[in-house]
């Protein structure tokens, strides 16, 4: 999936849960920066390590 699409299943998702426009934005910034950070290995097992 391309990240454009992401990001608009990931704001449908917000708005769906009552976030507001800066709470979406904010939330939005956040992923973009995780996704240029880690590989999708590292996000892969630092979610594991939440659970």
């Amino acid at each position: 999936m391309k990240e454009e699409a992401f990001m608009e299943y990931v704001t449908v998702a917000l708005k769906n849960l009552g976030y507001n426009k800066a709470a979406i934005f904010n939330v939005e910034g956040e992923i973009k920066r995780v996704l240029k950070l880690y590989s999708a290995a590292e996000i892969k097992v630092k979610v594991e390590k939440m659970k």
